[in-house]
């Protein structure tokens, strides 16, 4: 029975915002002791029209509420329903915004929400949507997106949440009572006076709050590593196709397992360009797995996508386990900011922030923390405000104590170093590859053979990795965590609380010590402040590029007076944060002599970082333009950040990486430029290694593409490299509002920034507004996932994508009919790293454009062709507007990169009818 009385509202409305759009429907129900006892319902003239995406969503029309009151003639009987109860709404806030803005005031509160509710009483869960929890707790729901029918199933929901809190043990309803915001804290309490009937670990057990589980190997009998035995687990009538439903043979993958089984026993280098199709996570995984189990030897995966990891981990290696008569231990291995740090939210439980968002986040961890196995945040979903709060939560190399750390021996970061320790195959991420090496192999256990998935991907990953970055966040974040004394939360203050509650005879010199402290931080915030502005002045005296507000610390800026300037404070600055790291050096040792181990280990901790940065800053600012280049960045928040990079990352992992391991297999769809491997070799350093070790294969798609895909050119378009990005956009937009309609469904703009982005989605939104499409742009309508999901969910919708959307996007079938490419994936010549290699280059006397952009264009542009035939029963289209393609002797060079595809140039005028032939064919 629930504990007091409540009326769950819910309002359906013609937009998103109360200022402008008006109430449409209003439900209510009145709840007394857990029955309905009053029920409100009605439709309400908005007196405007209801929008076509409104009523599609709905189902109420503008002649549905013509005859309906307008909103002040029902407002009465839906106050009187809310007498003495307690509002309740699934993301209630938005309805109540909506009645506010029709009262003139603030109506009511506090609210009960029970979408807050349900995401900290089940914080695993993928969605905490109405419709998503209502079939997650098998609710009875007669429908969604009306109002009376969510009112009734919101109702439904809050005694399920009711029996759900009261199923927590007290200790963690205390901390959450502690937490909460006022509209839940008469909730709390009243199920801490009603008693705890289940421990919450029995609750955990029945899968309300707990992640998948993976499940435990078989055991079994190893038997000997040879290529012929796992080339039979292929084969028609193999072990897969005997256990695998709809299993299908491909002669590819079985080329590809040989070639990775050979290099393994080998002892070789190997590329292997896979094509789509090919199946090449099981190709590696097989003869991985066998060669970790019967050398003893562990083999690491790693990807650059998190699809891909997760790919392997959640559906390949599960089902592995599943099939082979052995078992086999896999760990995923992700970094330290991936765990909470139980010492972090000790601490914050000790001072919680006043903000409720970010107390309703700690709730939910709380309630994750009861159960979690890993402590890896990837158990939750979690938005992108709260991704900001969990930083501060998530363990790091410069807050961890190690030995000193209470919560030593239950550290998930250590666990998960257990588990990496005892698996046969780690699967990690590039980045997580490079910053072991740049941190000297201290990061993953030891492992001897490699394989590289996404390995298009290595060098630019590797050039990220292998520089130097310091950034004002992570300076003011610093600060903020060091604070001042007279600050209780910051670490001098806590520091300080220390001090004073030590004997006198411990407390003069610590006491006398923390003073000059003062002085010292006071001084290099000083310094820090300087420094910044300096670099102002800097960026003033130089043009910021127009992409990515990027300025290169080029010969010709470092002779100007703002150079010399910024030196100049930086000299300084070094000798303050020089003088700060010996004090807080000094501060540790004086807290170990006073037995505070923990505070010892931190003031170490402040004096590494400190040291750090003052190290960063100098490899940053004397960097040697002959080997190295340096630039300053600036953030959306006008914040800056300082970062450099290698000229030429293939030495440095040609030495820090490959020849430290006895083999190393890097795979990828698009590794070869005009069917050569040399650019890629050259690139990532493997050219450097003795050549009879370093072996390549080509390995082509099942997919019949010559019937499957047709590349359309379209000729008599103006030079997209001639034009500004509005001028191209408009000289381009009547050809795709011809081509998607004739394209019969969903197509996808692939695009190379996202100020075009913005520019075409303008011009083609209002173009093909009434034609029944539905356009969809990156960074406008919604975060990739729901871009995504409202796309498939959506047969007639035009997508428009930049930068990651070249990639990593697996729509088969009619879910994707065509892909647009307006101007050839060239990269922008602003990019600091590419700048600086292509005067290397041309110094050097080599041709910068056919040596690094050219190739780097053509392997983004067999990208962006992938994601059109995902299987070998897909059709589609690929159209090209790019007129280079068909005037520029280079353009060749991207149609040959190609796999055997129908070829055809068409003007614009006869584009939407051969598209149309072709899918009638």
């Amino acid at each position: 029975m629930l504990p007091q009385t409540y009326v769950v509202l819910d309002v359906e409305t013609t937009g998103l915002d109360p200022a402008r759009d008006r109430i449409i429907e209003i439900a209510a129900v009145r709840l007394e002791g857990g029955n309905i006892t009053r029920q409100f319902q009605t439709l309400v003239n908005p007196g405007r029209p209801i929008p076509p995406a409104i009523e599609r969503l709905t189902g109420i029309s503008d002649a549905m509420v013509r005859e309906a009151p307008p909103l002040p003639e029902v407002l009465p009987g839906l106050l009187d329903l809310f007498r003495d109860a307690i509002p309740v709404g699934h993301n209630g806030t938005f309805d109540l915004a909506f009645l506010n803005q029709a009262l003139g005031h603030g109506w009511h509160s506090p609210l009960l929400d029970t979408l807050a509710l349900s995401r900290i009483l089940f914080p695993c869960l993928a969605s905490h949507r109405l419709d998503y929890m209502s079939k997650y707790l098998t609710l009875e729901a007669t429908g969604h997106h009306r109002a009376l029918d969510d009112v009734l199933t919101t109702a439904r929901l809050l005694e399920n949440l009711w029996q759900a809190t009261l199923e927590l043990d007290k200790n963690l309803l205390t901390k959450l009572l502690n937490l909460a915001p006022v509209g839940l804290q008469s909730w709390f309490r009243a199920a801490l006076v009603q008693g705890t009937p289940a421990s919450h670990f029995e609750v955990a057990a029945t899968g309300l709050f707990a992640p998948t589980r993976v499940p435990s190997p078989q055991s079994g009998t190893l038997p000997a590593f040879n290529v012929d035995d796992l080339v039979a687990m292929l084969d028609h009538r193999g072990l897969l196709a005997e256990q695998i439903p709809g299993y299908e043979y491909r002669p590819q993958q079985v080329d590809m397992l040989r070639a990775v089984a050979s290099a393994l026993a080998g002892n070789y280098y190997l590329t292997v360009e896979a094509g789509t199709g090919t199946g090449k996570s099981l190709a590696y995984l097989l003869p991985a797995i066998y060669w970790a189990c019967s050398q003893r030897k562990r083999v690491a995966i790693a990807t650059h996508t998190i699809s891909l990891q997760e790919q392997l981990w959640q559906k390949d290696l599960p089902q592995l386990r599943e099939l082979l008569p052995f078992s086999f231990k896999a760990a995923l291995v992700k970094g330290r900011s991936n765990y909470i740090c139980r010492r972090k939210l000790r601490d914050y439980l000790a001072n919680p922030s006043a903000g409720e968002a970010e107390r309703l986040f700690a709730m939910r961890v709380l309630c994750w923390l009861e159960v979690t196995t890993s402590g890896d945040w990837s158990e939750m979903k979690l938005t992108p405000e709260e991704e900001g709060f969990k930083f501060a939560l998530a363990a790091d190399t410069e807050t961890c104590t190690g030995n000193a750390c209470p919560f030593n021996d239950e550290c998930f970061v250590n666990a998960a170093r257990r588990e990496a320790e005892a698996a046969n195959i780690l699967i990690l991420n590039h980045s997580l590859l490079l910053s072991d090496i740049r941190l000297n192999n201290q990061v993953l256990p030891d492992y001897p053979y490699l394989i590289i998935d996404e390995a298009h991907h290595l060098e630019e990953a590797a050039t990220e990795h292998l520089g130097s970055s310091v950034s004002q966040a992570s300076c003011e974040l610093f600060f903020r965590r060091l604070g001042r004394s007279e600050q209780a939360y910051s670490f001098l203050g806590r520091v300080r609380n220390l001090a004073r509650r030590l004997p006198p005879e411990g407390n003069l010199e610590l006491a006398d010590f923390l003073e000059d402290m003062e002085l010292t931080v006071t001084a290099t915030l000083a310094g820090w402040q300087e420094f910044w502005e300096s670099l102002g002045r800097l960026s003033d005296a130089a043009r910021w590029e127009e992409a990515g507000y990027t300025l290169r610390f080029t010969s010709r800026l470092k002779e100007t007076p703002a150079w010399d300037n910024l030196l100049s404070v930086f000299g300084s600055l070094e000798e303050n944060l020089s003088g700060l790291a010996s004090r807080l050096e000094r501060l540790s040792e004086l807290l170990s002599a006073a037995g505070a181990g923990e505070f010892a280990a931190d003031a170490g901790n402040f004096a590494a970082v400190v040291a750090q940065y003052s190290y960063d800053l100098g490899q940053i600012l004397d960097a040697d333009p002959a080997t190295s280049v340096s630039w300053l960045e600036k953030n959306n928040h006008g914040q800056y950040i300082l970062r450099s990079a290698p000229l030429d990352i293939g030495p440095l992992l040609a030495e820090l990486l490959f020849s430290r391991k006895q083999a190393v297999i890097l795979t990828s769809a698009t590794l070869t430029v005009n069917n050569s491997f040399d650019y890629y070799h050259q690139q990532t350093g493997l050219q450097e290694l003795p050549a009879d070790r370093v072996v390549s294969c080509q390995v082509s798609s099942p997919f019949d593409y010559r019937s499957q895909a047709l590349v359309c050119s379209i000729r008599g378009l103006p030079n997209p490299g001639q034009l500004k990005d509005a001028d191209y956009a408009r000289a381009i937009t009547p050809v795709l509002t011809a081509i998607c309609p004739a394209v019969g469904g969903r197509s996808l703009i692939l695009c190379t920034s996202h100020r075009f982005l913005r520019e075409v989605y303008e011009l083609l939104s209002a173009d093909l507004n009434g034609s029944g499409y539905r356009v969809l742009a990156q960074g406008i309508d919604g975060s990739r996932s729901r871009l995504l999901e409202e796309f498939i969910q959506t047969p007639r919708a035009v997508l428009l994508g930049a930068n990651s959307y070249w990639e990593g996007i697996d729509l088969p079938g009619d879910l994707l009919r065509c892909v647009i490419i307006p101007r050839l994936p060239f990269p922008s010549p602003g990019i600091p790293t590419l700048a600086a290699r292509m005067e290397h280059l041309a110094a050097r006397g080599q041709n910068a454009f056919a040596t690094l952009s050219l190739p780097q264009a053509i392997i983004r542009f067999r990208q962006g062709f992938g994601r059109l035939i995902r299987r070998a029963s897909d059709r589609g289209v690929l159209v090209i507007l790019d007129q280079r393609l068909l005037s520029q002797r280079y353009g060749r060079l991207f149609i040959q990169s190609l796999p055997p595809v129908t070829l055809e140039e068409v003007d614009p005028a006869g584009a939407p009818s051969r598209i149309k032939t072709w899918f009638q064919g």
